[in-house]
Parts: C-alpha cells; structure tokens; sequence
C-alpha cells in the first residue's frame, strides 16, 4: 500500500488532498468529504484511519481539504455549500483520470456537512456510484437554528456581512444565502437506483438522530440505515469508531 499527497486546482486555487492506493490497481474508490470546519484529518483521525483500512481492503481512498480548510487554498469566509460541490465535482473528474481508479466504481462518504454535500454532489453527479453518510443533516433548517443559539438572527448576519464563530472561523454572508438553494432531501431522494448507507450516532448533539430517519424516509431502494447507540457526532469512542469504519467497509465491498 502507498500513501501520496495529490492536488487539484479549483478557479485557481489549490486543493490538498492524500491518496491511498492498495497492492492492486485499478480498484474501487472511496472519496471522503469532511464536515464544516473540519479537514481531512477529522475529529480523532477518524478518516485516517478509515482510509487505511479501507486501503487494506483493496480500496483506493481519498481523503481531501475542500478550499477553505485544512491546507487548501482560499479563505474558509469564502467558502458555500455550492463552493464545496464544485471541489468534490473536480476531484471526482481528477481522480477518473488516474490509471489507479476504477471510474465505474466510485462511492462518497461524508461526514456532517460532508454528506450533505455528497448528496447533494451525488444526485447530478452520476460518477458517484454509491453514497454513505455519516452524521450528515437532512435540512439546512438547524443552520439558522443553531444561528439563533448564537444569540443572532440571519438579518444581522446578512447585514453585517459575516458570523464569527467561538472557534475562531468566520463564516461569510454568502453561506447563509448559499444554502437556500439547496434541498438535501429532495436530492437524497435522486441517488436510487444507486445504494445509500446512512450511519448515525443515536446521542449525536449536533445534528439529532431524528435527520437519520429523515433522509432513509426520503431515500429509495437500495438504502440502509445504521444508528450507533449511545454515539455522538463524531463517533468519538474507539469502539464506535471501530464499528462505524468496519460497517461502511464492508458495505463497499458489496455496493462497488
């Protein structure tokens, strides 16, 4: 197995991603999307080590920072859910052009906003042959709810042309517009005949379990839903971890 930097200009702008190629190629590949804030990395290594094994397995894996985050190019203020369809679009084309990759044979999994956006991308994007999310929201609704937590509401975000978050991330004006055009459960309803494997943690706090059921509601055949009981967002317990990355892996290995 090999593990390599790659990059991929975007509107002229630099992604950096890792790839992880097994003993024999072509092979089926496994494109992982990361969460808001959040970087190819993940919370606890958690799309480290789910590339590893899913490379030990025979996949191609994947992993990379969409612009604005971990060490991609651009400004996370900058950065929409539009924004990150086009740097999942253009790493799937980047990706059909390496002689490692079965082309026929790509899936999506995607963290948090990285399953919405993989849903999103999934519905149009007929290269993506399976989608597996984990932790992904079903509406965009809980952005503004989670807004008003701040103790603001969008009009004074959208006048004041940006949000700061106690992480230290700032959030632009753009985002906020950006995500009305986007219906997650409408395009979750487009990826059939292609397989969905949903995967939730039954105390996730940040997204509640209930956008689980939402989207599997909203899916076709074939779909299947997993919830992890007693795990949060990031399934940030080792054995949870552990289920979650063997569970996503073996369903691959039947969906590609």
């Amino acid at each position: 197995m090999e593990e390599a930097p790659v990059f991929v200009n975007v509107s002229g702008e630099r992604i950096h991603g890792v790839i992880h190629i097994p003993e024999e190629t072509p092979a089926p590949t496994v494109v992982f999307c990361h969460g808001f804030t959040g970087n190819r990395i993940e919370a606890h290594r958690l799309f480290v080590r789910a590339a590893r094994k899913m490379s030990m397995k025979g996949f191609v894996a994947v992993r990379f920072d969409f612009r604005g985050s971990g060490e991609s190019e651009g400004e996370f203020e900058n950065m929409t859910v539009s924004s990150e369809i086009i740097d999942l679009n253009t790493v799937l084309s980047f990706l059909c052009e390496r002689s490692e990759v079965d082309c026929d044979k790509i899936g999506l999994v995607g963290l948090s906003l990285g399953g919405a956006v993989s849903i999103l991308t999934a519905a149009r994007n007929h290269k993506v042959k399976a989608v597996c999310t984990w932790s992904s929201p079903a509406e965009f609704r809980i952005i503004s709810d989670g807004v008003k937590a701040f103790g603001m509401d969008l009009k004074k975000i959208l006048e004041k042309g940006y949000l700061d978050l106690p992480s230290g991330y700032r959030v632009g004006r753009d985002f906020f517009t950006d995500i009305l055009k986007h219906d997650i459960l409408d395009s979750c309803s487009k990826i059939s005949p292609r397989p969905l494997l949903i995967i939730h943690g039954l105390e996730d706090s940040v997204i509640p379990v209930e956008h689980a059921h939402m989207l599997y509601e909203r899916a076709g055949e074939p779909k299947k839903l997993i919830i992890i009981d007693g795990a949060d967002h990031t399934f940030s317990r080792r054995d949870w971890e552990d289920r979650v990355i063997e569970i996503t892996t073996e369903w691959f290995k039947k969906s590609l």
